[in-house]
C-alpha cells in the first residue's frame, strides 16, 4: 500500500531551519519584501526580551513549507515558501547583517561573520556551493543580491545567480537592512546610558545576540503533506490577514518552472501570465476559474482539491524530460486558457468571442443567474462549439434544456441541492447530444417539473418572493419587444398591480382569500423603473392607469394598463392563463426527448 507523506508540524530555531541543506524559495511573483520600521521595530522588542533574560524563548510565529526536493549528497534541497515569506526574510536579513557586523572587530569577528555564512546563509554542497539559501521573490533579488555583496566581499566565495537578478537596485529591503544594522549597532557597540563599549565588551554581546538569535528565537515549522491544499492551510493561519488565493497558488506553481533565469520569467509573466490573468472581468472571476476549470477535467476534484489536482495534471503534461522550463510554462498556459473564453461568458457575460447564434442563449443563462454548479458542462459545451466539434443548433438546444430546467426548478422554489452532481459529469454523460442531456439532468433526487407543476405554479406560486422574479418579468418583456427592443432594459422594479396591503377600493374587487393567494402571483406583478415605482404612490386604478399607460418604459405594463378599464380576479386570470401559455412555450420540457 503506497503512504501519502502527511502534514508534518515541529517547534524550529533559526539554526535548525537554516543549518539545514536546503534552499528556501520565495514564490517568483508574490507580494514582494514590505517589512518596514514599525515592523522590524516589534520583532526587536521581542527580541530584547530575551537579550534581558524576561524569556528563555520567544515564539515569532508559523513558517510553511511545501517540499520541492530532499538534499542529497551533490546538492541542497529545495521548499517552497507558503507562509511566512516577510518574516523568514527578515531573519535571514538579520543573520546577514550581524555577520558584516562581525567583520568590524577583527580577527575574532572575521571568524564569526565565516561561521554564520558557512553554516546558515548558503548551501556547502558540492553542486550548489555558495549558493544562498534563502531565494527571495523575483522582483527582490537584486536588492538582496547587492546586500550580500556588500556583507560578503573577499574572502568569501559568494556564488550569486546572475541570469536570476531583476527589480531594482535598491528599495524596502535595503531600507529594512540599514534598519536591523542599527539595531545590531546599538545592542553592541552602546550601553543602555549610549555610551562606547571597550571592544571585549561588545564582542560579547555579539557571541550573546548570535545565540538568542539562531537558538532562542522560536518558530511552528509545519511542511505540507501529499493531501493538504496550500491555500487551506495559508488561510488557517492567517484569519487577520490576506488570504493567499487560489490563483496565488497556481501562479506560483506556474511561474517556479523559471526560478532560475530573472529576464526569461519576467518577459514570460508579460507576455502569458499577466494577459491570462488580466482577461478577467475581476478577482472574484479569476478566483472563480480554477474550481470548474478541474472539474471539466476530473469530475471527482472537490474545491479543496483543486490545487493538487491541477498541480498533478501539469506534472503529466510537462513529464518530457526534455522540455525548458520556457516550454512547460507554455504548455500549461495553453491548458488553462482552454476554457477561459467560455468561462467569461457564462460566468462574466463577455460573449463577444461567442458565435452571434449562441450569445442570445448563454445572454439567458448569464441573467438568470445561473448556479455556478452549471460551469463544467456550460464550459465545456461553448469550448467545442468554437473549436467546430459540436454543432450551433446542437448547442443552443442543449442551452435551452438547461435553462428550462433551472427556471421551472426555481419558478418553483426548488433549492439547487444536488445540482452539483448532475452537472459536473454532464459533459461526460451526455456531451452535446439534447436527447442524453435532458435524460441526464434528472436523478433519484433531482427532478425536471413538468408541465402540470410548471402550470400550477404560474397561476398560484409566490413568484415575487422567487429570486428568479425580475428574470421573468425581464425575459417576457424582451418577448414583447420586438422589433423595438432594447439592448439593454432599464433596472427594473416589481410592482404589485394589485397591492400587497388589502385596504381600500381593493376590498371591494377581492376578498381577503382572493387577495392572500394572488398577490404575489406572476399575473398581478410588472416591471417598472424605479422613478414611475416612485410615481405610482397608493392611488386607485383609474388613476394609475392614466399615469402610467403613458410614463411606463416596460411594453407588457403598459398592455396590462391598457387593456384593463379594472383590475378584478377575473383580469387577473385572464392574464395568468395568457402568461402560462408563453411560459410553457419559452421554457418547454422537452416532451420529445423523453419519448422512448
Amino acid at each position: 500500500m503506497s503512504h501519502v507523506r502527511g502534514l508534518e508540524a515541529a517547534p524550529v530555531t533559526l539554526s535548525e531551519r537554516l543549518g539545514d541543506d536546503v534552499q528556501l524559495y520565495c514564490p517568483l511573483f508574490q507580494r514582494r519584501y514590505v517589512w518596514g520600521k514599525k515592523e522590524i521595530d516589534q520583532l526587536w522588542s521581542d527580541i530584547d526580551t530575551v537579550i534581558d533574560e524576561q524569556y528563555t524563548r520567544r515564539f515569532l510565529g508559523a513558517l510553511v513549507f511545501d517540499d520541492e526536493r530532499a538534499p542529497t549528497a551533490r546538492e541542497a534541497g529545495q521548499y517552497w515558501v507558503i507562509d511566512g515569506q516577510q518574516r523568514l526574510t527578515t531573519m535571514v536579513l538579520t543573520i546577514v547583517a550581524l555577520a558584516q557586523h562581525a567583520q568590524t572587530f577583527g580577527p575574532i569577528g572575521l571568524e564569526l561573520a565565516r561561521d554564520l555564512y558557512g553554516q546558515y546563509l548558503v548551501s556547502r554542497k558540492r553542486e550548489t556551493k555558495n549558493h544562498p539559501k534563502l531565494r527571495p521573490t523575483l522582483r527582490d533579488t537584486r536588492q538582496f543580491n547587492n546586500i550580500l555583496r556588500g556583507a560578503f566581499e573577499n574572502p568569501f566565495e559568494l556564488h550569486l545567480d546572475v541570469e536570476r537578478e531583476a527589480g531594482e537596485d535598491a528599495g524596502d529591503m535595503t531600507k529594512a537592512f540599514k534598519i536591523i544594522l542599527r539595531h545590531i549597532e546599538q545592542r553592541t557597540l552602546y550601553s543602555e546610558d549610549g555610551l562606547p563599549l571597550p571592544p571585549s565588551v561588545s564582542v560579547d554581546r555579539l557571541e550573546k545576540l548570535r545565540e538568542v538569535l539562531l537558538d532562542q528565537l522560536e518558530f511552528v515549522e509545519i511542511r505540507l503533506g501529499e493531501a493538504h491544499d496550500p491555500n487551506e492551510v495559508f488561510d488557517r493561519l492567517n484569519n487577520e490577514g490576506v488570504r493567499l488565493g487560489i490563483i496565488d497558488l497556481v501562479r506560483n506553481e506556474v511561474l517556479k518552472r523559471l526560478k532560475d533565469n530573472a529576464n526569461t520569467a519576467l518577459r514570460l509573466y508579460s507576455e502569458q501570465w499577466k494577459p491570462f490573468e488580466d482577461a478577467f472581468a475581476d478577482n472574484p472571476a479569476k478566483t472563480g476559474y480554477f474550481f470548474p476549470f478541474a472539474l471539466t477535467i476530473d469530475s471527482t476534484v472537490t474545491k479543496a482539491t483543486t490545487f493538487k489536482a491541477l498541480t498533478s495534471r501539469w506534472s503529466d503534461l510537462t513529464s518530457d524530460g526534455d522540455l525548458s522550463g520556457k516550454q512547460q510554462l507554455l504548455e500549461i498556459m495553453s491548458d488553462l486558457r482552454r476554457h477561459q473564453s467560455a468561462y467569461n461568458a457564462i460566468h462574466s457575460g463577455r460573449l463577444a468571442g461567442l458565435d452571434l447564434e449562441l450569445q442570445e442563449f448563454v445572454r439567458r443563462l448569464v441573467d438568470l443567474n445561473r448556479p455556478a454548479s452549471c460551469y463544467p458542462y456550460i464550459m465545456q459545451l461553448l469550448t467545442a462549439t468554437s473549436a467546430g466539434e459540436v454543432d450551433i443548433p446542437d448547442a443552443t438546444k442543449c442551452l435551452r434544456i438547461v435553462e428550462s430546467f433551472l427556471v421551472r426548478r426555481a419558478f418553483l422554489g426548488i433549492e439547487p441541492t444536488g445540482l452539483h452532481a448532475i452537472f459536473k459529469r454532464l459533459w461526460r454523460d451526455a456531451g452535446a447530444d439534447a436527447r442524453e442531456v435532458r435524460k441526464q439532468v434528472v436523478s433519484s433526487t433531482v427532478t425536471f417539473p413538468n408541465d402540470a407543476m410548471f402550470a400550477q405554479g404560474i397561476r398560484t406560486g409566490n413568484l415575487y418572493g422567487r429570486r428568479i422574479c425580475k428574470y421573468v418579468l425581464a425575459e417576457y418583456e424582451r418577448s414583447s419587444t420586438r422589433g423595438d427592443i432594447m439592448v439593454r432594459l432599464p433596472d427594473i422594479t416589481i410592482d404589485h398591480l394589485m397591492p400587497q396591503d388589502y385596504a381600500g377600493s381593493w376590498t371591494e374587487a377581492f376578498t381577503r382569500e382572493e387577495h392572500d393567494m394572488l398577490a404575489n402571483t406572476w399575473a398581478n406583478l410588472v416591471p417598472l423603473s424605479q422613478p414611475a415605482n416612485s410615481s405610482k404612490n397608493n392611488r386607485d386604478w383609474s388613476a394609475v392607469r392614466d399615469h402610467l399607460r403613458v410614463e411606463t418604459v416596460f411594453s407588457t405594463t403598459k398592455r396590462v394598463y391598457a387593456e384593463n378599464d379594472d383590475w378584478t380576479p377575473e383580469a387577473l386570470y385572464a392574464r395568468a392563463v395568457e402568461l402560462e401559455a408563453w411560459a410553457l412555450a419559452r421554457w418547454p420540457y422537452f416532451n420529445e426527448l423523453t419519448a422512448g
